[in-house]
């Protein structure tokens, strides 16, 4: 399953640091990737894409740990969607 996070914020460098010192975290807590982006015209428009088991082990994660990672990071996120993976 794949989570997509978007916002706009204002402080892209603290939010990377704050993945990036604890992206091991994210991962022992489940999540099999993590990717963070930034629109190129539009430095003040990002997105996170996360790659997890289930929804479940998300869900746990959101509630728990990942609001934590949100407050320090300073990120409200304005839209966040569930996508289900499908191998072709």
């Amino acid at each position: 399953m794949i989570v997509v996070f978007r916002t706009r914020g204002n402080d892209w460098d603290k939010f990377v640091h704050v993945v990036r010192h604890h992206k091991q975290d994210i991962n022992q807590a489940g999540a099999e990737h993590v990717w963070v982006h930034r629109n190129r015209k539009h430095p003040d428009e990002w997105m996170m894409v996360q790659g997890w088991p289930d929804k479940a082990t998300f869900d746990k994660f959101a509630e728990g740990k990942g609001k934590e990672l949100d407050q320090e990071a300073g990120v409200k996120w304005t839209d966040v969607s569930t996508w289900e993976e499908v191998e072709v």
